[in-house]
């Protein structure tokens, strides 16, 4: 690479500057999990632009890395072979703790360098094009939840991940505990030096509901960059938790009682002024505002698909265990799926409040924006807002699908939602969700048990 990179006069002067020799390359499949190889540096210089190959089923496997060949998706060819990981080379970084390390994120391309539409990463940039062509950009940030254990990874699949022991003080289900947030401070420390190192800003970081549980807040930016932060502070999660002799899970639901969730808190703005106050409208809900609410709301039950992808994810969706459970939206209503804030210009934002905490940050994202979109080109205002307790009501309120095949079904009916996210992908998507939900059953599981199975432990519980 001769031209300029990062300041320097060209990639290996910043490769050399920064002592790296091997690169980690990191792309992102259907399932959110983390996929790539170590390249030597001359490796990875000699393949780019297009990158390294890898499996096509890399992109084409559920959960537990099992083929899918009983579907099929265009970007294959009619037998296995192989695709690209093409570094996105403004992602990166060098390691902070492993000297000659460097990572690098990168999209799911065919040998030529063309685009997968299928790659999460890339649909999420379409959709950004898509809102950037009607002169509109988002900036976004997501509550990262997970639960922290003093058990190592090991330990907890020993104990077949029961009877754990939670990081904190107290055995009570508190928030904001000092005392839990004490014992969990070395460790977040850990994070937050990695964090600061990758140039991943964040916010705050507290003691959640669930015995051991954090929630970690990301400063905002634009959604490609957020889910690119988002799949990295996991990964720099997970890695402490294994130097430290720990384990952390991301799992929407893995024991009785609190679960992990993944709002979503974003925002538009038009040439970087945001849109979404207005102090002369009704309320101070600009009709940008109102007519975007009203696509999400539309939309809702149909994104519940891609925001709670596994069937753990809907152990989490239960009437007063903080989760949203209907299509509703309310300001500064925290049991709604849509939480509004339009106080100020600055802050005016929506929060998604479905999500679980096992989502694909990039098909998350993905999703509202399609929602989104539909509200502008519907122009249709969302239903009434609901200033209520979004639980124990009636039945005429609408609930959200309550497993990942009503959730399917509803993403299969929406058909704007569909031609905005390519039918074609929106189907494999449910197909794959469908494999899974058959794996579930087959093994036996009660979909209604408060208590996760065996099954989901071990398909979920270090991998997600």
């Amino acid at each position: 690479m001769s031209t300029t990179f990062k300041g320097e006069s060209d990639l290996s002067a910043w490769l050399d500057r920064h002592h790296v020799s091997r690169i980690r390359t990191q792309a992102t499949d259907l399932d959110g999990f983390a996929l790539g190889k170590y390249c030597a540096r001359e490796k990875f210089l000699k393949a780019l632009p297009i990158g390294h190959n890898l499996a096509d089923v890399s992109l084409g496997s559920d959960s537990k890395s099992t083929p899918h060949l009983g579907f099929w998706h265009n970007f294959r060819q009619g037998a296995i072979g192989d695709i690209a990981l093409m570094p996105d080379l403004e992602t990166l970084v060098p390691d902070g703790l492993e000297s000659d390390l460097g990572h690098v994120i990168c999209d799911f391309t065919q040998l030529d360098g063309s685009p997968i539409s299928l790659c999460p990463r890339t649909k999420l940039k379409t959709l950004e094009q898509q809102l950037a062509d009607q002169g509109l950009s988002v900036k976004c940030t997501f509550e990262i939840e997970f639960f922290l254990f003093n058990n190592s990874y090991a330990d907890a699949a020993r104990k077949r991940y029961q009877n754990l022991s939670p990081v904190g003080a107290s055995p009570l289900e508190t928030i904001y505990f000092l005392r839990d947030s004490f014992h969990a401070a070395p460790f977040m420390q850990k994070v937050l030096d990695r964090l600061d190192w990758y140039g991943i800003p964040w916010e705050a970081w507290n003691d959640e509901n669930g015995l051991g549980q954090i929630e970690l807040n990301l400063a905002p930016t634009t959604p490609t960059e957020m889910a690119d932060r988002v799949v990295r502070a996991k990964q720099i999660i997970f890695e402490t938790a294994v130097q430290q002799g720990l384990s952390a899970t991301f799992m929407a639901h893995p024991k009785e009682g609190f679960s992990n969730g993944m709002h979503v808190h974003h925002s538009l703005l038009k040439e970087g002024v945001p849109q979404f106050f207005d102090p002369t409208a009704r309320n101070r809900r600009s009709p940008l505002l109102i007519h975007w609410l009203g696509g999400l709301l539309s939309t809702m039950e149909a994104s519940v698909s891609y925001l709670c992808p596994s069937p753990n994810s809907y152990r989490r969706l239960r009437e007063f265990a903080a989760p949203p459970v209907t299509a509703t939206w309310g300001e500064e209503n925290k049991s709604t799926g849509i939480r509004l804030i339009c106080d100020a210009p600055k802050s005016a934002r929506i929060e998604h409040r479905v999500g679980a905490g096992d989502l694909n940050p990039y098909l998350a994202m993905a999703v509202i924006l399609a929602g989104g979109l539909v509200g502008l080109s519907d122009k249709k205002p969302p239903p009434p807002e609901f200033t209520d307790l979004g639980w124990g009501i009636p039945d005429s309120v609408p609930r959200l699908p309550a497993d990942i095949m009503s959730a399917a079904k509803a993403l299969q009916a929406a058909t704007k939602l569909r031609a905005l996210l390519n039918p074609e992908d929106v189907d494999y998507w449910i197909k794959s969700r469908r494999h899974e939900w058959m794996l579930f059953h087959r093994a036996g599981i009660d979909p209604d048990s408060p208590i996760p199975s065996q099954w989901e432990f071990e398909r979920y519980f270090a991998t997600v």
